[in-house]
């Protein structure tokens, strides 16, 4: 079986390891790409839940104008397959928001082996942050943009 990537995200209060730790599991999920509107609501996405119940509605009702059967077919399994990629990615970024840290980023077999790994590993304390060096002088003064030397496509157009 292979390795799945876990983040775990500690309480904005807590100060190490938790019971509250909640793990993400950042992998493909069947059920998202099954079921993304339910599966987004299970994690409490609902943004994002809604966003895709109305694409899904319009995706419908363009399946039922003439000539765009395949395209209302084909549409919501990609926005499935979307969800059931970037979900996670979207879970996480829930709990940043929220303020949650995120105390640890490993590889496990199942969740029963993160949660070993992650309660039976010592804590390492956050190193102190490196002081930040003094900016070159060429670099402290704001220069005003310009335009780019080569001009790009539209530029090259007007020169014919």
């Amino acid at each position: 079986m292979a390795l799945t990537r876990y983040i775990v995200f500690e309480p904005p209060a807590s100060s190490g390891a938790t019971d509250k730790a909640v793990f993400v599991r950042d992998r493909f999920s069947v059920w998202a790409l099954l079921v993304p509107f339910l599966w987004l609501l299970r994690y409490g996405l609902w943004v994002s839940a809604v966003v895709v119940l109305v694409a899904g509605f319009g995706l419908a009702w363009l399946g039922s104008v003439e000539g765009f059967g395949l395209a209302g077919t084909v549409l919501p399994i990609l926005v499935g397959i979307l969800v059931a990629l970037e979900g996670p990615s979207l879970r996480a970024a829930k709990y940043r928001r929220k303020g949650w840290r995120e105390a640890a980023a490993f590889h496990a077999d199942d969740p029963a082996e993160a949660e070993l790994i992650y309660y039976g590993s010592p804590r390492r304390e956050a190193a102190e942050p490196t002081p930040v060096l003094a900016q070159a002088p060429w670099k402290s003064v704001p220069r005003a943009p310009r335009p780019a030397a080569t001009g790009g496509f539209f530029d090259a157009m007007k020169a014919r």
